[in-house]
């Protein structure tokens, strides 16, 4: 062998090794297992790109945030975890324990992957703490073939939702899925039974100046009493909500636009999926809609960690943002790709036409120390819904949340 030939072989086997080797692995904590797979899916693209990802997730929401806090706590936060928008993101950040990501959001926005105000879901004083892990418009989903059958059309005002529930019911299959599952849902219906009928009050309810016993809420929970009372929602104590709406155990779904991903890996045809947004009752005028913007984000050892970053960078691209969306169905917000189901196309192509006000779901937006309680006594009514059940919860309900701001003065 001539040396020319020896060095070029040489060069050769150093290339090749150089592009075999990954970067330090990198783990991403979350509570998402229902997502492991599609995560998994994102992480072998990655390693394509030398990036190393292990995904660990954790049971259930409750132990992954102790997990979380404790390790803030001890100093020792992850790198690199899912976290909650809200107040729980506003509690994280003032910990010190969070990196900015201003510099990433600007690349993000430079190329029109993101529009600005994407952004702002997952800031807190105006900074940016977080990417997201998913964008998801709160939506009621339904069964178009029920829809067809009965020859229904997704109502556009409050009159047509109280019809389209009646009929339903009348032909003997339950309009509306609705569970207590995992512990945390019972919160779903409040939320928007109090957004459509007084939004002012939603907005100061997160604040506190609105209390859980007042009229406004009252009403939220006579009409959500009235609805149980007629029958339009399905068993709160099923632990299997996803397969319950493959089953036909309820025609509409009102969940994150999430779902969807999950309701066809459960066998349901999604060309027969049709989705709409609430409409307000009567008074209410603006448009509004919900939304759920999980972030990721990152602790400041993370962003010295140049692995990390990749990572990141990796997530929020085309081709990280396309592969999380067709592996799980899940939108992030950019806006350079296609929409990951014909569902999030729909309500993409509804926002753009009708100027809605978003607001943050009740789970983000109740202070984190009231969520686990709060959400207890939602279960509680779901499961004997009548009012007087509901008065106690809101009294219940309301002493956790003015000793909680009655701490907050004092501190």
């Amino acid at each position: 062998m001539t040396p020319c030939a020896l060095l070029r072989i040489t060069l050769l086997t150093c290339c090749l090794h150089s592009t075999a080797v990954l970067a330090k692995e990198v783990q991403l904590f979350n509570d998402k297992g229902f997502w492991s797979a599609p995560l998994q899916t994102v992480a072998n693209a990655a390693r394509a790109e030398g990036i190393s990802l292990k995904i660990s997730p954790y049971a259930n929401a409750e132990q992954y945030k102790t997990f979380i806090q404790a390790s803030v706590a001890s100093g020792r936060t992850p790198e690199l975890f899912t976290w909650w928008t809200g107040a729980s993101l506003n509690t994280l950040t003032a910990t010190g324990q969070l990196a900015p990501l201003g510099a990433l959001w600007k690349e993000m926005e430079a190329d029109g992957r993101f529009q600005p105000g994407v952004k702002d879901l997952f800031s807190v004083g105006g900074q940016p703490y977080a990417i997201p892990l998913q964008l998801s418009r709160w939506v009621v989903l339904y069964d178009k073939r029920v829809f067809a059958r009965l020859g229904l059309k997704p109502p556009a005002n409050w009159a047509e939702l109280q019809t389209v529930a009646t009929r339903i019911k009348a032909a003997g299959q339950t309009p509306f899925l609705a569970t207590t599952q995992d512990g945390w849902r019972g919160f779903i219906w409040f939320q928007e039974l109090l957004l459509r009928t007084d939004p002012k009050a939603y907005v100061g309810l997160n604040n506190g100046s609105v209390a859980y016993d007042s009229p406004a809420v009252r009403n939220v929970f006579k009409i959500w009493s009235d609805m149980y009372a007629k029958g339009w929602f399905s068993d709160p104590r099923s632990n299997e909500e996803i397969n319950d709406f493959v089953r036909g155990k309820g025609v509409m779904y009102l969940f994150g636009e999430w779902a969807v991903g999950l309701l066809g890996k459960a066998g349901f045809p999604l060309q027969e999926l049709g989705v709409f947004i609430l409409p307000n009752a009567p008074g209410v005028q603006q448009p509004a809609i919900i939304v759920e913007g999980a972030p990721i984000v990152v602790s400041r050892k993370g962003l010295a960690n140049p692995d990390v970053m990749k990572t990141l960078r990796f997530w929020v691209s085309n081709q990280g943002a396309q592969t999380w969306g067709k592996a799980s169905g899940n939108y992030i917000g950019n806006n350079k790709i296609a929409a990951p189901n014909a569902i999030v196309s729909q309500v993409n192509t509804q926002l753009a036409q009708t100027r809605h006000t978003m607001f943050l779901r009740w789970w983000e937006n109740v202070p984190s120390a009231l969520q686990g309680e709060m959400v207890a006594e939602f279960n509680r009514f779901m499961l004997k819904p009548d009012m007087n059940t509901a008065q106690n919860v809101m009294q219940r309900m309301q002493s956790l949340n003015t000793a909680y701001w009655s701490s907050r003065k004092k501190s």
